[in-house]
């Protein structure tokens, strides 16, 4: 004769715990470089940063090549 088995009241929330552990586990951890590029406000920035840098680009190209002209 077998006992009715009875589960305590938090056993899903073991199992679910213990099963949530192990899926971290065997997932490969994704290096920093790709969770930061996976950021919608990083990828803002750097979109950001990289035209900031082009304007100030061109305003260094538009000296460099112009200023001796007005100069004179």
């Amino acid at each position: 004769m077998m006992k009715e088995f009875e589960p305590s009241g938090d056993f899903v929330a073991k199992v679910m715990r213990n099963v949530y552990a192990f899926e971290q586990k065997r997932r490969p951890q994704m290096p920093l470089s790709q969770r930061l590029l996976a950021s919608r406000a990083v990828r803002f920035a750097f979109s950001a940063g990289g035209i900031l840098m082009g304007i100030l680009n061109l305003v260094r190209f538009y000296h460099s090549a112009f200023s001796a002209v007005i100069c004179r």
